[in-house]
């Protein structure tokens, strides 16, 4: 069993396609397939069976994939230890964050991080929470900047904030002047959402549906910034995290409570590593970074 067929086999449960791992691996597919069959081989177990022309795991494809992953990720902290060894330049850093948290996050805590260690390598992954949460089970991400809910079997979370939803109207609204307001007082309004891939339109038709109330969604859209436009334009309202609030006191957008009959609106943010996961210098500074500007404000 070689490293690169670890490589290889990982590339093709990830991507779902001896294809597309190919491609990812900057390898041919026939070169690919052969270590693939020499794989299985050396294991004397399928790892893989078709269904409909789509690769699946076999039930020891699983657990090799499990296997596999964590024997990669400890390669990759082993290299990065004896980089690290001796060495002022923090290292390496590979961030995740939700795209509804990056904008507002990353600015500060990258120009912290920057100062404190010019020659760190830093890399960041904004993506949908599925998509990170599983990059960080394997070790390709040192540090996840998540909103619970999720599996947290094999991450170690700490709490950053709480981030309150409010409703976001143009400031010419009848509901602009409002302080309070029930989504039960909103009737047939029309309602501006990000698309359902995001856990951010999760969370909020979650607590729509525990205060029963139906949002008219007019707009799904792929940015919070886009949300910010059409309210601006006068297109809808929405309901958007408080870390999303422009401090511009002249601002087109009002935000104002609201009234709950459950849970308070808010999402809980919180960093997640990987429990066994080695942190260089610089990862383990943004992670301080991170806690001192964020964790005061829970």
């Amino acid at each position: 069993m070689q490293l690169h067929q670890l490589k290889y086999f990982v590339a093709v449960v990830k991507t779902g396609s001896i294809t597309k791992a190919a491609e990812q691996c900057f390898i041919s597919q026939p070169s690919i397939s052969q270590q693939l069959a020499k794989l299985e081989e050396s294991i004397g177990r399928k790892l893989f069976s078709r269904v409909k022309g789509k690769l699946i795991l076999t039930d020891p494809g699983h657990i090799f994939y499990e296997q596999a992953c964590n024997i990669l990720k400890n390669v990759e902290d082993a290299k990065r230890r004896v980089s690290d060894f001796d060495s002022s330049s923090g290292g390496s850093v590979n961030i995740g964050i939700l795209p509804t948290l990056a904008p507002f996050i990353l600015p500060t805590t990258l120009m912290a991080l920057s100062k404190n260690f010019p020659e760190a390598i830093v890399t960041v992954r904004e993506e949908i929470s599925e998509a990170l949460i599983a990059a960080a089970i394997c070790g390709e991400i040192d540090i996840l900047v998540e909103a619970l809910p999720f599996d947290e079997t094999c991450l170690n979370v700490e709490p950053l904030f709480s981030d309150t939803f409010y409703l976001a109207v143009n400031r010419n609204s009848p509901l602009a002047g409002m302080e309070l307001v029930s989504l039960d007082t909103l009737g047939d309004m029309p309602f501006i959402l990000l698309e359902n891939i995001h856990c951010l339109t999760r969370q909020i038709e979650q607590y729509c549906f525990n205060e029963r109330f139906m949002p008219k969604v007019v707009f799904q859209v792929s940015q919070l910034s886009t949300i910010k436009l059409l309210i601006e334009l006068d297109y809808g309202v929405s309901i958007l995290p408080a870390i999303a609030i422009d401090k511009d006191p002249g601002s087109c957008i009002r935000y104002i409570n609201l009234d709950s009959k459950s849970e308070p609106p808010a999402r809980e943010v919180v960093l997640a590593i990987r429990k066994d996961r080695y942190l260089s210098p610089a990862a383990k500074y943004f992670i301080a970074v991170m806690k001192e500007q964020y964790q005061k404000i829970c």
